[in-house]
């Protein structure tokens, strides 16, 4: 997440934690019992549960929870297990995962110290891309479904991407695949470098040998780093597309080969609060999807 995660990562010290099996289950004595209900969709450790009734949307694009209202809880359990549960039934674990571990993820976690959004929302990553990836099983997107609780957020494409020796010219499509309309960062607005300090910029990976060649222009950060303004959004209506383009100087040229090209859009984290979310009749989207491309040079 370019310069943002790096700054926060470099203020961390990294340190394996030493601590039990997170699916042990601790002394039953010391837990309420509660009763199977079909409305708990979600749990954390062994004693909170959340019913669809505490959830606002599901956002299937980012697969974020967005609460109805602020959860400080969320925060307190940085080490915990969560499930996700329907119909009394697990249909799959993940962990909250504090930064500073040293070790690497085993399922889905939720990002914790920092805590990547503010506790009205929680964020359920696979960035080491393991499987199952149940995030969007369809046990899960039909509960949802049903309960009028699934919005499906944005779809990104890459349009063309173009290399010759001293630049790489890239387009991509946004579309707004939900009901609702949404507030999406525009680079635009933005300026190429201030969009960047969002997100990196194009990850080359040669498939030969998995070797990283990076394709970035320098980050410009907000004053203050965690400020946001609605004249950087645009807003998308239901269906609604846009497309971007941006161009990308080279200092170095890309080795022939064959490359698969990694593109993250970024949306706002932890800068918008509960009361910020809706501005007039859209949501501000939050969190980030990313889209891939095989390309030859």
């Amino acid at each position: 997440m370019g310069s943002y995660i790096l700054i926060v990562s470099l203020l961390l010290v990294a340190c394996e934690v030493n601590n039990p099996d997170p699916d042990q289950e601790p002394d039953q004595d010391s837990i309420p019992v509660i009763q199977p209900d079909p409305e708990f969709f979600f749990k954390i450790g062994n004693n909170l549960y959340y019913r669809y009734s505490d959830l606002e949307l599901y956002d299937s694009s980012a697969h974020i929870l967005y609460f109805k209202k602020n959860h400080p809880e969320f925060e307190e359990n940085s080490q915990s297990v969560f499930s996700v549960i329907i119909n009394s039934d697990t249909i799959y674990k993940g962990d909250f995962w504090p930064m500073f571990r040293s070790d690497t993820p085993t399922r889905v976690y939720i990002h914790t110290w920092p805590f990547w959004l503010q506790n009205y929302a929680l964020w359920i990553e696979n960035r080491y891309n393991i499987k199952p990836d149940l995030r969007n099983d369809p046990v899960i997107i039909q509960a949802f479904k049903d309960r009028n609780l699934l919005h499906s957020g944005i779809n990104l494409v890459i349009n063309s991407l173009e290399v010759t020796n001293t630049q790489v010219t890239f387009s991509f499509t946004i579309t707004n695949k939900g009901h609702s309309a949404l507030l999406i960062m525009d680079p635009d607005k933005m300026g190429i470098n201030l969009f960047h300090y969002y997100t990196n910029g194009l990850i080359f990976r040669k498939t030969s040998d998995g070797s990283l060649f990076s394709v970035k222009v320098p980050s410009q950060a907000p004053s203050p780093n965690n400020i946001w303004k609605i004249d950087w959004l645009t807003k998308l209506n239901s269906n609604e597309t846009k497309t971007f383009y941006l161009i990308y100087p080279l200092n170095s040229q890309i080795a022939a080969g064959e490359y698969t090209v990694t593109f993250v859009y970024p949306g706002f984290h932890l800068q918008v609060s509960k009361d910020q979310l809706i501005q007039d009749d859209a949501r501000i989207w939050l969190g980030d999807v990313r889209a891939y491309v095989r390309k030859s040079i």
